[in-house]
C-alpha cells in the first residue's frame, strides 16, 4: 500500500467522524423539536430505535461483506446532504438513518482484519482528531451553528468527497505482521472497550465539537475557549506526530484521565447556582465567577486531548483482540444505550418540571451528567494495555499535522476576523428597542429558523434587542449558539444571561452601544427556573436601565413582583421580554401602575391577525420617556411576534 492511500485513509476517517457528529446533532435536535412544538408524538419518533443499529450485526455471524462499509458511508453522506434542507419530520428520519448507518459502520470497521498501515496507531484514532478539528471549524465559520446548515451545498461537496474516498479505499488490506490475534476476546472485555469508544464520542459530542457550548456553561468569552482548546489539540497532534507520547505509562494516562474528569465536573459545579427552595431568598443574583475560580475550566480544556488518546488506544486494543461482529454488536449497543441515557439526562436538567418523578431529580445536576459521560469514556481504559503511537514516515507525519493544524488555525483566524465592530446610530436618532422570543430557533411550523429570525430582526433595524428562549447551546438545540448567530449577524455587542448549566430559559441582551455592568438574577420558580438580565446602556450620554426577562408559564405574580422590586428606584427604565401574562391579568395591572406599556403609550393600532388581548410580549418604560412608535411584527419565523419600540432621544 503506497503512502498516499495511507494518508487518504486517515483523512477518510476524519470526514466520517465529522459526519457522525453532524448527523447526531441534527438527529437529537429534531427529536427535541417535536416536543418543543407541543405536537403529538409522530410515527417518525420510532427512529430513535436507530441508536441501536449495531444490533444489526447480530444477524451476520461472519460479519457484513467488505463492500458494506462503502454502502454505509455513502448512505450516511447522502442522508446528511439531503436532510440539511429538509423539513423537521424528514430531517429526523434522514439524520436518524445516517446516524444509525455510522453506528453500524464503526464496529464493522473494527471487526475487519485491518492493521496499522505504517506501524502507527490505527487510522481511526488519528481520523477522530481531524474530525474534531473539522467540527470546530464548521461551528466557527457558521457563527455558532454548523456552517453546512447555513450553506447546504457544502454538505453535498462533503458527501461527494466521502463517496470518492470510500470507493478508492475499498480494498482488502495487505497481510502484515501483527494482524494475528494477540489477546483472547471475551464479550465482557469487548463490551467494556466498546463502551469506552462510545464514551469518548459521547463526551466529544457533549461539548468539545462546539466550543461555544462550553462558553455558555461558564460565561467565558468563546474566543478564549476556542484558543485554549485549539492550542491543546494542536500540541497534542504534534506530540503524536513526533512520538512524544510514546513513553507515557498506563499510570500517567490514568491520572491524566482522572484529573481531566475531576476538573471538568468541578468547573460545571462552580458555575452552577444552588437555588434555595424558599421564596424570600429571591430575587437571587447569579454569582460572579472570577478568572481564578475558572482555573479548573481552563485546565480541563488543556487536558481534554486525553480523550483522543483514550480513543486511539481503545480502538487499537479492540483491533488486537479481533472480536467477532456479534461481540461488537452487543458492546456498541450498550454504548448506544449510554448515549441515549446521557441525552435524556441532559434534557432533564432543563425540562425537569415536565418529567414527573424522574425529572426533578436532575435539577441542578448538570455536573452529574458530565461526570456520567466521562466515566463511560475513562473507566473502560482500565481493561486495556497502553500501546505505543508511532509515526514511521515523515510524509505521513506532515500530512497528519496539516490536516489537524489547518482547520484549527483557520478557525482561530476566522474567530478574530469575524468579530463585529458595532456602530451606534447617528446622534438625534430615536432609540429602537426590540424584544423577540425565538422559540429555541424554530419557526411556527417547526423548521429550523435561525436565518429567518435574523432576517426579521434586521428588518427592524434595532439598536437594543432582548432575546428569549435562546438557550440552545446544548443537545436539544444541536449544540448551536443562536445568540452568537444573531449578535454577529446584526453586528452587536451581546450578553448571554443565565449560564446554561443552571437549566433556565435562555435570555440575552444585544446592543449597538456598549453593555455596561450586565448582571443576571433569578426569580422564585416552582417549575422551570426563570431569570432576568439587568444592565446599563448609555445612549447619547443618557444612561438607560435595561431589563430582559422571560417569566414562567402564565407569568407567576411572585416572579413579576421580584422583577418590579429590582426596578424600584431606577430611572430611564426599559423592561422587555416574554412576560407570559396578558393585559387583562393582575400582573399587568400591577406593572403599569408604575411602568407604562410602551405600545399603549404610543397609541398604536392593533396589528392585523394579532389580538391585543392575548399579547404576552411587552415593553414597559419609565413614565418620563417619550414613545414615538410601537408595533408588533408577526412572522412565521417564530411562534411569537417581535415587538419594536421607538423612544425619543
Amino acid at each position: 500500500m503506497n503512502l498516499s492511500i495511507k494518508t487518504l485513509r486517515v483523512i477518510f476517517y476524519g470526514l466520517v467522524f465529522l459526519l457522525f457528529f453532524q448527523l447526531l446533532a441534527d438527529f437529537v435536535e429534531t427529536i427535541y423539536a417535536f416536543g418543543l412544538l407541543g405536537t403529538r408524538i409522530p410515527p417518525e419518533i420510532v427512529s430513535v430505535l436507530l441508536f441501536f443499529s449495531p444490533l444489526i450485526l447480530l444477524a451476520f455471524r461472519r460479519g457484513l461483506p467488505r463492500q458494506a462499509g462503502v454502502g454505509l458511508v455513502v448512505g450516511a453522506a447522502l442522508m446528511r446532504a439531503m436532510e440539511v434542507s429538509a423539513g423537521t419530520s424528514l430531517k429526523m428520519i434522514a439524520s436518524g438513518l445516517g446516524t444509525g448507518s455510522l453506528l453500524v459502520a464503526i464496529p464493522f470497521w473494527l471487526s475487519q482484519p485491518e492493521v496499522s498501515e505504517d506501524g502507527s496507531s490505527h487510522p481511526m484514532g488519528l481520523g477522530l482528531i481531524i474530525g474534531l478539528a473539522g467540527s470546530i471549524l464548521c461551528r466557527v465559520a457558521g457563527l455558532g451553528t454548523d456552517v453546512t446548515l447555513v450553506y447546504p451545498w457544502l454538505s453535498w461537496i462533503m458527501a461527494a468527497g466521502l463517496v470518492a474516498l470510500a470507493v478508492i479505499l475499498n480494498r482488502p488490506p495487505a497481510n502484515q505482521p501483527g494482524a494475528e490475534i494477540s489477546r483472547p476476546a471475551s464479550f465482557g472485555g469487548i463490551a467494556a472497550l466498546s463502551l469506552g469508544v462510545m464514551g469518548v464520542l459521547i463526551l466529544l459530542y457533549f461539548a468539545f465539537t462546539s466550543p461555544g457550548v462550553m462558553a455558555r456553561w461558564t460565561g467565558v468569552d468563546w474566543r478564549w475557549v476556542l484558543c485554549l482548546l485549539g492550542v491543546a489539540l494542536g500540541l497534542f497532534a504534534a506530540g503524536l506526530a513526533w512520538n512524544g507520547l510514546a513513553r507515557l505509562s498506563g499510570l500517567v494516562i490514568w491520572l491524566w484521565n482522572v484529573l481531566f474528569l475531576a476538573l471538568g465536573t468541578a468547573s460545571i459545579w462552580i458555575n452552577q447556582v444552588r437555588f434555595p427552595s424558599v421564596p424570600n431568598a429571591y430575587p437571587l443574583a447569579q454569582p460572579d465567577v472570577s478568572w481564578f475560580e475558572q482555573l479548573p475550566f481552563f485546565l480541563m480544556l488543556l487536558l481534554s486531548p486525553v480523550l483522543l488518546l483514550d480513543f486511539i488506544w481503545l480502538v487499537d486494543e479492540i483491533k488486537a483482540r479481533r472480536p467477532s461482529p456479534r461481540q461488537l454488536a452487543g458492546g456498541f449497543s450498550l454504548g448506544a444505550l449510554a448515549l441515549l441515557i446521557i441525552i435524556l439526562a441532559q434534557a432533564f436538567t432543563t425540562v425537569y418540571d415536565y418529567i414527573p418523578v424522574v425529572g426533578p431529580w436532575f435539577r441542578d445536576r448538570f455536573w452529574l451528567v458530565f461526570l456520567l459521560a466521562g466515566l463511560c469514556a475513562i473507566l473502560p481504559t482500565l481493561a486495556m494495555r497502553t500501546r505505543v503511537v508511532m509515526f514511521s514516515s515523515s510524509v505521513a507525519r506532515a500530512a497528519f499535522l496539516a490536516a489537524v493544524w489547518a482547520p484549527l488555525a483557520l478557525a482561530l483566524f476566522w474567530a478574530l476576523a469575524s468579530q463585529p465592530v458595532p456602530t451606534p446610530p447617528q446622534a438625534g436618532s430615536p432609540l429602537r428597542v426590540a424584544t423577540y422570543n425565538l422559540q429555541q430557533g424554530y419557526s411556527v411550523d417547526g423548521q429550523r429558523s435561525y436565518q429567518a429570525q435574523l432576517a426579521v430582526l434586521r428588518s427592524l433595524s434595532p439598536d437594543i434587542v432582548g432575546l428569549e428562549e435562546s438557550d440552545v447551546a446544548r443537545f436539544s438545540g444541536g449544540n448551536a449558539d443562536i445568540v452568537r448567530t444573531i449578535s454577529q449577524g446584526l453586528g452587536m455587542y451581546s450578553y448571554y444571561g443565565p449560564r446554561t448549566v443552571t437549566g433556565t430559559f435562555g435570555i440575552a441582551l444585544l446592543s449597538r452601544y456598549p453593555i455596561e455592568n450586565p448582571r443576571t438574577f433569578f426569580m422564585y420558580s416552582t417549575g422551570e427556573q426563570t431569570a432576568a438580565i439587568e444592565a446599563t446602556i448609555t445612549v447619547q450620554q443618557k444612561p438607560f436601565t435595561i431589563l430582559v426577562t422571560h417569566l414562567g408559564n402564565d407569568g407567576p405574580m411572585i416572579q413579576q413582583q421580584e422583577v418590579l422590586e429590582r426596578l424600584e428606584g431606577q430611572s430611564n427604565v426599559i423592561a422587555m421580554g416574554d412576560f407570559n401574562f396578558e393585559p387583562a391579568t393582575p400582573q399587568y395591572a400591577l406593572t403599569v401602575r408604575t411602568w407604562p406599556d410602551a405600545w399603549v403609550q404610543a397609541g398604536s393600532t392593533p396589528t392585523a391577525g394579532l389580538d391585543p388581548a392575548h399579547w404576552i410580549d411587552h415593553v414597559f418604560i419609565s413614565p418620563g420617556l417619550q414613545v414615538k412608535s410601537a408595533r408588533y411584527v408577526s412572522s412565521p419565523a417564530s411562534d411569537h411576534p417581535a415587538l419594536v419600540v421607538e423612544i425619543a432621544p
